[in-house]
């Protein structure tokens, strides 16, 4: 039934109109799930987990990212398995399962998710930049007094504008930057980094996911931006959707290999990896500023 819904009200064509059911929806599978005894539970929101999946990756899409069959499965897995109560992607609850993991090292309190964990008096005393929207976890987030949420080229006049390559915030603003699947995006991702460096405190740290083939390939460059303003294609260009922006498109930078993890280490943080127990592909990051970054 659930699934049937779900497709329904993804052949419209109002993108927003097709969030908003959706979110109704959700809400009213959530009362009932929330109550249902179960030790398997969403990280996000905190209810029995009932999960659906779709796949979501285009044959195309998958050619173009160099995904083989195997590889394509997984990411079909992680963008395309939600939990029924609340929508989060399996990439969304593997950033709350580190955001978790982040707050009990943080405050010597661990929660059960998400959800409770943004409603506790000392997490709500911690100043937290959320870069692009974490999927479903945004929610939970809101609940933070010293959140900041921004999207690239936002068009919702609720939403600000932030740009990783050039952040407004102050320097060691924050305890904790989140984004999700952000960096292929960015044009540079070295300024990036340091950008997000900057604005956390020392100790503070970045949780993010990227999308990342993790089967010995090097990082690779797609595109590049000249100093002149001009993109330059190294490949045939592809594009991920987005939620806030205009044209609901970001031009992918960066084909990411396992030698990213280094390329962040070098930029003055301490790595984590919070791997999930059967895709590799949903892995979450988290990158702890423990010096200055390179020059």
């Amino acid at each position: 039934m659930f699934a049937f819904l779900l497709k329904k009200i993804e052949g419209f064509s109002d993108r927003k109109k097709v969030k908003q059911i959706a979110e109704v929806i959700f809400s009213i599978i959530r009362v009932f799930l929330s109550k249902m005894p179960g030790k398997k539970r969403c990280p996000v929101c905190g209810s029995r987990l009932v999960l659906i999946a779709r796949p979501v990756f285009s044959e195309a899409l998958a050619k173009a990212s160099n995904f083989n069959t195997e590889w394509t499965a997984f990411f079909n897995q992680r963008e395309g398995e939600i939990c029924v109560s609340c929508g989060a992607s399996l990439r969304a609850r593997q950033l709350a399962s580190a955001l978790l993991v982040w707050e009990t090292k943080a405050i010597g309190v661990g929660f059960p998710d998400a959800d409770s964990m943004a409603r506790n008096h000392q997490v709500q005393t911690l100043k937290v930049a959320e870069v692009n929207s974490c999927g479903s976890l945004h929610k939970a987030l809101c609940r933070l007094p010293g959140l900041k949420f921004s999207e690239y080229e936002s068009d919702n006049p609720d939403v600000p504008h932030e740009d990783l390559l050039n952040l407004s915030y102050a320097s060691g603003e924050f305890d904790l930057v989140l984004h999700s699947d952000t960096l292929e995006h960015v044009p540079d991702l070295s300024r990036a980094l340091d950008e997000i460096h900057r604005v956390l405190k020392p100790g503070g740290s970045m949780i993010c996911s990227v999308p990342l083939v993790r089967d010995g390939r090097k990082t690779s460059s797609r595109a590049a931006l000249k100093s002149n303003g001009e993109l330059e294609h190294f490949f045939p260009p592809i594009y991920h959707g987005g939620s806030y922006q205009k044209t609901c498109q970001y031009l992918v930078f960066y084909d990411f290999g396992d030698d990213l993890f280094k390329f962040i280490q070098a930029r003055g943080f301490k790595m984590q990896i919070l791997e999930h127990e059967n895709n590799p592909a949903a892995f979450t990051i988290i990158a702890e500023k423990v010096a200055s970054a390179a020059p």
